[in-house]
């Protein structure tokens, strides 16, 4: 998994589908805390969910419509309704395999920064919080145990707000650098 700014993106609309946000009481709200997505009561289906994500998030609009566009070409409207009938399990794998796919494809294409830098510390704060969840998997997923896990969330979660950017933005190495910055210590070899 590539350790770009869609890492977040993906643990965002994961929540969203599986939580089922946009329902028809209010606005439906995904996170915890000051990290928290809302989606109006008012905004249904896969594209607008996403499309409601996108904007609380630090992304350029020229990134977030990227992606919408690319999720479209890969879940036709009616592909779409089908993904929301499915079993929480097989959606979540479906809607993370679509919009994996979608943020990568908009960066290679484009070859721009995608996040903000003047974003406010609202948007910042999402976008760490879907570091967190997508880093904090990864190293679960690479075998790190309870300890190495929140280490790496409280690394993630103490990151400067030029680093939370430059994980997006950055270049390959930039990006590796604060990978290792953020992993390294949270090692039992170290």
């Amino acid at each position: 998994m590539s350790p770009r700014a869609v890492l977040a993106l993906i643990a965002v609309v994961l929540a969203a589908a599986v939580t089922g946000c946009g329902g028809s009481s209010g606005s439906g709200t995904v996170g915890s805390g000051n990290e928290a997505f809302t989606v109006p009561s008012n905004v249904h289906g896969l594209y607008g969910e996403l499309g409601a994500i996108l904007e609380q998030l630090p992304y350029r609009a020229w990134y977030s419509q990227c992606v919408i566009t690319e999720v479209k070409k890969t879940l036709g409207p009616k592909e779409a309704e089908e993904l929301e009938e499915l079993p929480e399990e097989e959606r979540e794998r479906k809607a993370v395999e679509v919009i994996s796919g979608a943020g990568p494809a908009c960066e290679a294409r484009h070859h721009l920064p995608v996040i903000d830098v003047h974003a406010s510390t609202k948007e910042l704060s999402l976008l760490r919080a879907g570091y967190v969840t997508s880093f904090v998997a990864l190293a679960e997923a690479g075998g790190a145990d309870r300890d190495q896990a929140s280490c790496v969330e409280s690394q993630i979660e103490h990151l400067p707000e030029k680093k939370v950017i430059a994980i997006g933005n950055g270049t390959k190495q930039v990006r590796k650098g604060i990978l290792l910055s953020i992993f390294k210590p949270c090692t039992s070899d170290n």
